[in-house]
């Protein structure tokens, strides 16, 4: 078993050729005030979005933004973010023949949620 230095400690895992291997759950090891945790408040999902690409761009990884809910008002009451390799691509049942496209999806599971409360915030 290889002993991770301190440096290291933050770089995600190497990457698996097959899916099946992906690893079930991850912890980055980085400084307390970047991880998301209760407490916060966002002014608006700007916010919300930009500290979460700071989180993960600190610990190797990226974002993309997944789905919300809105209010009969258009006002998001929820709304997530995802790593941009979480999920599996659908397999395309067409016969019409496309182009081979490189896997993108590996069933990624970082995702943080953000919900409106009374004050008009964004909390994780």
């Amino acid at each position: 078993m290889k002993v991770i230095e301190e440096e290291e400690q933050h770089q995600i895992p190497k990457k698996c050729k097959s899916p099946m291997h992906v690893v079930k759950e991850w912890i980055p090891i980085c400084e307390e005030e970047l991880k998301p945790t209760e407490g916060l408040e966002f002014a608006n999902l700007e916010e919300c979005e930009n500290f979460y690409k700071s989180y993960a761009h600190f610990v190797g990884f990226s974002i993309r933004k997944s789905s919300s809910k809105k209010t009969n008002e258009g006002v998001h009451k929820y709304k997530y973010f995802v790593c941009s390799k979480q999920g599996f691509r659908q397999s395309s049942t067409s016969v019409k023949s496309s182009r081979k496209v490189k896997l993108t999806r590996e069933g990624c599971n970082a995702m943080v949620g953000f919900k409106r409360v009374n004050n008009g915030k964004y909390v994780p």
